[in-house]
Formats: structure tokens, sequence, C-alpha cells
């Protein structure tokens, strides 16, 4: 059974011009201790998704349609007391600022305790913060330290531990390295891979990195403008990218071009929510566009061990 299934998520912000649809015809699955990437570049709504599966959405913001199963139930149901229950125990999430999720004024200690306040015994709650502290690679001194004496990695190494206290079933990890340099980055993601194993985790990667997250990811979900136009095995979408767009991603890559020589960026903007174009969205800046993608979106289809949405392979629903 999957840890995680999103189903035809469809997600909406109230703005000034009316409602906005941000996440259109998401579908999405994470099976036992999979790591699935989700990619694409910022304003994708790579961050609304995972908001969505942790029902922590801005107060303008809300579901429209869709069902997100999270070990066989449907979280959309769930009200904000059986949320807080799940939240921190079932699903937990790292984000990509440490520093602005940790409080200033409290210790380390005090606030990973804060995940494990149902352990009425306090020597048991400290035992317990120790020994995850030691997991993530720090010493069981930083209990005692606030946020500020702490470096970035290390304060993200807290972060993963508060998150991990709980043996949750799926982690998302919200471009956990962004904040962080190279070997700190690199760091991060090998305790990550280690831990995912040790405490049987799946894990969403969000990242805009492609080579990051083909590194680190068993499979690979592709997102451009609220939908995911592409799920791939991490070990095919180099070899044989199926859409368009993950084929420009993976040309844009710095380390696929000699030393002085330009790199060739996708053509074209980003598209705005508000003014999408019509048929598929990634039609204006597509070298193989034709005219049946400026008239209606493409469906998902099997494409060898890929999944994909584009009419290059076909116009017909295939299952």
């Amino acid at each position: 059974m999957n840890i995680l299934e999103i189903k035809n998520l469809e997600v909406s912000v109230t703005t000034i011009d009316g409602n906005v649809k941000i996440l259109r015809d998401v579908s999405l699955s994470i099976g036992e201790n999979e790591i699935v990437g989700l990619v694409g570049e910022s304003g994708c709504g790579k961050t609304m998704t995972a908001r969505s599966i942790m029902k922590l959405l801005p107060e303008n913001t809300k579901i429209d349609k869709g069902e997100i199963f999270l070990q066989g139930e449907d979280i959309v149901k769930k009200d904000e007391r059986e949320m807080r229950k799940i939240r921190g125990g079932k699903v937990s999430m790292i984000f990509q600022e440490p520093s602005s999720y940790l409080n200033p004024v409290f210790t380390v200690g005090t606030q990973i305790e804060e995940a494990v306040k149902g352990i009425r015994d306090k020597k048991e709650r400290r035992e317990r913060v120790y020994r995850i502290l030691e997991e993530v690679g720090l010493e069981r001194s930083i209990y005692f330290r606030y946020p500020h004496q702490l470096s970035g990695g290390m304060q993200q190494r807290v972060m993963i531990g508060m998150a991990l206290i709980n043996n949750p079933l799926l982690l998302i990890a919200d471009e956990p390295t962004t904040a962080l340099d190279i070997t700190t980055a690199h760091m991060i993601i090998e305790l990550l891979k280690k831990l995912m194993n040790s405490h049987r985790v799946s894990i969403l990667f969000i990242t805009h990195d492609i080579s990051l997250s083909v590194y680190f990811s068993h499979r690979i979900a592709v997102m451009y403008a609220g939908k995911i136009v592409e799920i791939s095995p991490s070990s095919e979408i180099f070899k044989n990218p199926v859409h368009p767009y993950t084929e420009r991603l993976i040309a844009c890559l710095p380390e696929r071009y000699r030393k002085g020589e330009k790199i060739k960026a996708i053509e074209g903007e980003v598209p705005d929510f508000r003014n999408l174009p019509p048929g598929c969205p990634f039609n204006p800046r597509c070298p193989y566009r034709m005219k049946i993608c400026e008239e209606r979106e493409p469906e998902e289809r099997k494409v060898g061990k890929s999944i994909v949405r584009c009419f290059k392979y076909g116009n017909t629903v295939e299952n």
C-alpha cells in the first residue's frame, strides 16, 4: 500500500482578481520507504503541494477538489483537531530556512521536547531528545544551546531530528539544502538517506535542483504551472527525459557545459497563474509545439517507464 496517494488535487487562492488555480489536477503516490523528488522552477506549486498535504494553507487558499490519502485515510476530510494529531506524528515537514522556524528565545532541547510532550516522564523525554540529537550527528550539549548559537547546517540537523523524533510515515523535505553551502548540503542529503533507512520513512523531496533530486530520489515528478507533467524513475530521467520541459531543465544544467560555454536557458518566461496560455501551459516555450498544444491540455500517457502529459506521444489517453 502507498504511504501517500494524491488524486486529482486542485487548490485555488483568492486574489483581488478572483479565484486563481495554483494546483491543477495533481496526482502523485509515494510507496513505503520510497523517496520521490518533486522538481520544478520557483513558483510552480511545489511548496503548495506540501502545504496541502499538511493542511497548512494560507487563509486565502483552499482545496477545491481531490483526495489526499495518508496510509489509506483521506486527510482532506479531516478537521483541524484531527490534523494536529497527524502533523508531527504520521507526517512531518522540514523547511528550507531552519532559522525561520526555530524560536530564538528557547533552547534547542526545549523545542524538540515539544514534539514528544505526550511522554509524561521528564527524564524519559530528555533521553528521547538526546538520542535523536545523536542520530542526526549532534552532541548532547546542543540540547542547551539556542538556535543563534548554531550554524545553518546544525540548525537543519535539529529540524530533521524534530521531524523524525516521532517516527513519521512520511517526511516532507521542502528545499532542505537551499540555504546551505554545497559541502554542508551534501552532508545533509547523506544524513537523510541514512535516516530514511533507519526510521523506514518515506520522503517527498522538494527541490528546484533536478541533479540533486536524481541523486537522492527513487522517482522524479516534474511540475510546471501547478501541474505534474512527468513522473519517471530517477535512473531514466537523464537518459530519456520524455516531457519537453524536463528535457529543457536538464539542458540548462551547468555541469553539461564546458568552461566558458554559454548555458542555454529555457526560452520564454514562466506563465502567470492568473493568465495561463490556452492548451498546454508549456506550449509558448516548447520547441515541439503543435496546433493541438494550443487547443487543449494533454492527458496522462504511459511512455516506457514514465508517465507524461504531452501530445508529442499522441493525443489519446493511454492507461
